[in-house]
């Protein structure tokens, strides 16, 4: 019996959420979370209510309260740093254990189904981190971007944007070089030069990391056009570094010596939140305003795009889209993520080249 479109769905956007639960994502950056600040995140369909304890850490626990559903998020940070609820309240610990219930006596001790599930948070690179499987579970460590740890650069953390889109669509987007020269050619995207020159990906043996480097004859965004409309040619060299199954690092696209650096944080199988930063050389200095209303320039419009795609969710078989080879990354990305676990179950995928 055929199977319904719905049915299909459900399997794929199941499969995707338990996958990518075994992965690091960041849910807040660390500048929206200061020192007696709650703040509600979702991640994988997971509702967090996120604060930082007495010593300044960040914690992460599930968004209900053991005792009657109030939303944990609501409530405030008490002067021990636990998180009160609103309603009752009850006070929690970072790690999710409750630790007073104010309507009890004292000598009554706390049962333990009044914790609250907790989940792993790790600060870096400006960005709140969390995991919701262990560490016996997860399938790899953190992400880490070697530009941070350096000591040669400064980090810009960007305004996060929200997208109606899976997390594997917004990362194909970003490293797809075969839009440039038409979708951006009001910014860096160079209209004279369509053509995508020959590029190779590589993939590492852990089936992890996907490399490529491309040489484009980009145009400079932050003159205004002179005579005719056109703007001074300062070619770039895109070096992207992958990072499966939703973080990139991009070398060079703000200027020599840059790295940005993203990661499409997935709310759910079918949105996401796109969390960037960009670490620029020590010296060098930028306008955060006119930078961030750039970046909008060319986030918006992909946005845009990738939220009109359809299906919805990244197709993995490399038969139901046509590729061509422009379309490298897309395939070696697609083939990876079906390496990784993103496939349904039982179902047989047939490989193309995109050469």
């Amino acid at each position: 019996m055929r199977r319904s479109v719905a049915s299909v769905n459900e399997d794929a956007d199941a499969t995707f959420l338990k996958v990518a639960s075994y992965y690091w994502h960041p849910v807040a950056r660390s500048i929206d979370l200061p020192p007696g600040a709650v703040v509600p995140a979702r991640l994988l369909g997971r509702d967090l209510a996120l604060f930082r304890d007495a010593a300044g850490r960040a914690n992460a626990v599930e968004d209900l309260c053991s005792h009657r559903g109030t939303r944990l998020s609501r409530g405030d940070v008490d002067g021990n740093g636990c998180l009160r609820c609103p309603y009752h309240g009850w006070a929690f610990r970072g790690d999710g254990s409750c630790v007073d219930i104010p309507q009890l006596p004292p000598e009554r001790s706390i049962p333990a189904q009044a914790d609250v599930t907790s989940f792993r948070v790790s600060e870096y690179a400006g960005l709140v981190w969390t995991c919701l499987v262990d560490e016996e579970t997860q399938r790899r460590e953190r992400p880490t971007w070697p530009v941070i740890e350096a000591g040669t650069h400064w980090v810009h953390v960007g305004v996060v944007y929200p997208w109606q889109v899976q997390a594997s669509r917004q990362i194909e987007n970003f490293c797809d070089v075969a839009h440039f020269s038409v979708l951006h050619a009001d910014t860096f995207g160079n209209a004279r030069v369509t053509e995508v020159e020959s590029f190779h990906v590589d993939v590492s043996l852990d089936g992890h990391h996907l490399a490529f480097d491309y040489a484009y004859p980009s145009l400079d965004p932050t003159v205004d056009p002179g005579p005719g409309g056109a703007r001074p040619e300062v070619g770039t060299n895109f070096e992207y570094r992958v990072e499966l199954p939703f973080t990139v690092a991009l070398a060079g696209a703000s200027g020599p010596g840059s790295v940005m650096c993203v990661a499409a944080s997935p709310v759910s199988a079918t949105e996401m939140n796109l969390f960037w930063l960009c670490a620029f050389p020590l010296g060098v200095e930028v306008d955060a305003e006119a930078y961030e209303d750039l970046e909008a320039r060319i986030f918006l419009p992909d946005q845009e795009i990738v939220e009109s795609q359809r299906p919805e969710r990244l197709p993995l078989d490399l038969l139901e889209e046509l590729h061509l080879p422009f379309d490298r990354f897309a395939v070696a990305y697609r083939r990876q993520l079906q390496a990784i676990g993103f496939a349904i179950p039982g179902r047989t995928f047939t490989n193309v080249h995109a050469d």
